[in-house]
């Protein structure tokens, strides 16, 4: 078993990590400018009080993604320690994603605001959006599958594990149905709980 004072710091991370996750999306998204350039969007005063949160709670998912898979290691097998690494990687990239966003890209907005919007209106996917779109897909695609090993071990609660899954398949299907970013943030509700309660087994259980 590992070291318990560890894994209490683990899911004090995985818990801050959620609370974080609903706190940008409940409080910060809803006040960014709509109907505007992305230039615009990112110069705005609230844009880097958004990235430096999420870049805070993507390091806070990292960390207590490490303390989820070890608290189930003995019961997750080969396909538990996959899943654990792509949730790290995934983690990590978003990570990046936000810290690139919350220096490079504002400070080229801030600068160069018609080079940015020249960029997001070019052909195509942008290398940017691709690099977003790969870290996106890696970060959901690993929480999913941890989120499936957990359902597996029996060891945390299976409520907690279908809310995280739940709440990355409401993500699609409620922005169409909601408006504005109501979608987001009822998806980041039910994700953002996921993960809380996720975190407050591990330190509950140790």
């Amino acid at each position: 078993m590992p070291d318990r004072v560890f894994l209490r710091w683990t899911g004090a991370a995985l818990a801050a990590g959620g609370a974080l996750d609903f706190l940008i999306n409940a409080c910060l998204t809803p006040w960014l400018p709509r109907g505007v350039s992305f230039a615009e969007t990112v110069a705005s005063p609230i844009f880097p009080w958004r990235a430096g949160m999420a870049a805070a709670a993507a390091a806070l998912l990292m960390f207590g993604s490490v303390g989820l898979y070890l608290r189930q290691a003995e019961r997750a097998g080969r396909f538990g320690a996959v899943a654990f690494a792509v949730a790290l990687v995934g983690s990590a990239l978003v990570l990046a994603t936000e810290w690139v966003q919350l220096f490079d890209i504002r400070d080229l907005a801030l600068r160069a605001p018609q080079t940015l919007t020249k960029l997001q209106a070019g052909p195509g996917l942008s290398l940017f959006d691709v690099g977003a779109l790969v870290a996106v897909g890696t970060f959901t695609l690993g929480w999913v599958a941890l989120a499936v090993v957990t359902l597996r071990a029996r060891i945390l609660s299976s409520g907690a594990a279908i809310l995280v899954i739940a709440g990355f398949f409401a993500t699609p299907s409620l922005q169409p149905l909601l408006p504005g970013v109501w979608g987001a943030v009822v998806s980041n509700s039910i994700l953002g709980a996921g993960w809380f309660w996720l975190g407050y087994e591990i330190v509950e259980r140790q």
